[in-house]
């Protein structure tokens, strides 16, 4: 009786070892996919700058503050644009020879907006004052969030097609995911260097025309899948 239930539980213990030998045995393939998006980046950020010289501290520290004060109070009146920097920093200036021959300070903001037409008028109001630093575009967060999810499902259906495409075409019965990859996306956002010069050129000397209108541009996006798939025969 003992012999017997040795040999009925042995049973299921080979059987497995069985199967695993011939899964091992069956073909495999890997591939990647990718996808690829181009979207529209939806905020703008600008850095704007002031900057005195002199050689009396507190006087140039005054003249710095009035102006700032001024820009504030329009950007403040401004409810779509939002102060995401407001920096100001004092250094020494020196001649030639290495001596200390006045002050330089200089105030920095960093403006961010989704509206760009009422970031591109608030910009246009304080050009007397602040200078362009740059320009540059981003994806918000729930922009990004809602790509994410797109380019997911679309990459994954993209690598379902393919694997059912590769089991077919080698006259498999189906397949089984062996490994599945999927990094986060990736951008390639567009450059504006001549953008933010030209811009910079045009606030400055277009006093009396119409203010000039900021755009984002594009960006665009990739995913890849990697896997690895196992043909059932």
């Amino acid at each position: 009786m003992k012999k017997l239930l040795f040999v009925l539980l042995a049973l299921p213990t080979f059987a497995s070892a069985q199967d695993d030998n011939e899964q091992a045995k069956l073909p495999r393939v890997s591939f990647s996919v990718e996808v690829e998006k181009e979207v529209p980046m939806d905020i703008l950020q600008v850095r704007l700058f002031v900057q005195e010289e002199g050689s009396d501290l507190k006087a140039l520290h005054s003249k710095v503050s009035e102006k700032l004060n001024q820009a504030l109070s329009k950007i403040k009146g401004q409810s779509a644009v939002k102060i995401q920097q407001n920096n100001r920093h004092t250094s020494a200036r020196y001649n030639e020879k290495g001596v200390k021959n006045g002050w330089l300070e200089r105030a920095d903001l960093v403006l961010e907006s989704q509206d760009f037409f009422a970031l591109s008028q608030l910009i246009d109001e304080i050009s007397n004052t602040f200078s362009i630093d740059y320009i540059q575009a981003k994806l918000s967060s729930a922009a990004q969030a809602k790509m994410e999810d797109e380019m997911t499902q679309a990459a994954l259906a993209k690598f379902s097609q393919k694997a059912e495409l590769t089991a077919n075409a080698l006259k498999a019965k189906g397949y089984r995911i062996v490994n599945l990859d999927l990094p986060p996306y990736g951008n390639s956002p567009a450059t504006y260097g001549n953008y933010m010069l030209e811009s910079r050129a045009m606030l400055s000397s277009a006093k009396s025309a119409e203010p000039v209108q900021l755009e984002s541009g594009n960006t665009h996006l990739k995913m890849n899948v990697n896997a690895t798939i196992e043909l059932l025969q």
